[in-house]
């Protein structure tokens, strides 16, 4: 578990994301429980990566060993530590999906982040403007289009220089609650067909998971943002500069 820092107020990141970013859909705040669900969150019997689209929907909800509505999360949520080969080596995915070799759906699951078996007790999510008071935040989570994929997944690439890591082929609840704890880096992904099929994305839209200790990078850059295509054009185009000293 990362280490508790302070973040930016959760209400204000939430009214820039979604009246200065524009961003369509409800922002998600994560929390990886490693003490049991937080108080008031109610349990749900859906897939993990259910939980994005029950939060955007103004629930507080979390899932568990004890509920859950898909073997694949619980695997990467680290609550099956005795999960059978059939999980582990994908072979439900060779049998649900008749594209998939045997071989490709066993370097899939090698290649996905699962957490630590026994890392957390329960996955919690809730609207990011509604979070409890008290309750410790890890992840926020966005679906967005891919330009708000570009600059919210990428804030701290211009704040810090970390460019962020992108995700395509994993399952879902691996790349968004997963990948950001293994990598401590914001996320985007494309999702399964699963995850964007319960979190009911459109075809031109994405995941972003961003940890705690980007969040005011995601701030910065929206507070900070401003774009001259004047001076850009001067500054990396030959052809403008030219033209522009002529001008002078």
């Amino acid at each position: 578990m990362s280490e508790p820092e302070a973040i930016p107020d959760l209400k204000y990141l939430n009214t820039l994301l979604l009246e200065k970013m524009r961003v369509k859909r409800r922002p998600v705040a994560v929390t990886w429980c490693s003490d049991g669900p937080p108080p008031g969150y109610e349990p749900v019997q859906i897939v993990a990566c259910g939980i994005v689209r029950a939060a955007e929907q103004g629930r507080k909800i979390y899932v568990d060993p004890e509920n859950h509505d898909c073997w694949v999360g619980q695997y990467h949520l680290g609550f099956k530590p005795d999960a059978d080969t059939y999980i582990t080596e994908g072979g439900y995915l060779t049998d649900a999906q008749g594209f998939y070799t045997p071989e490709a759906a066993r370097c899939n699951k090698q290649q996905s982040y699962s957490l630590p078996n026994g890392s957390i007790r329960a996955l919690a999510a809730a609207p990011l403007d509604e979070v409890p008071d008290g309750v410790h935040v890890d992840l926020l989570i966005c679906v967005v289009d891919p330009q708000r994929a570009m600059q919210i997944a990428g804030a701290a690439s211009v704040r810090s220089g970390q460019f962020p890591v992108g995700e395509l082929g994993a399952s879902a609840c691996s790349s968004i609650f997963a990948a950001p704890y293994h990598t401590k880096n914001s996320v985007f992904a494309i999702g399964d067909g699963g995850g964007r099929m319960h979190n009911r994305l459109d075809p031109g839209e994405m995941f972003v998971s961003i940890p705690r200790h980007h969040f005011r990078y995601v701030v910065e850059l929206i507070e900070n943002f401003r774009i001259d295509p004047q001076k850009m054009r001067e500054v990396i185009m030959p052809s403008f500069a030219a033209k522009a000293k002529e001008g002078s």
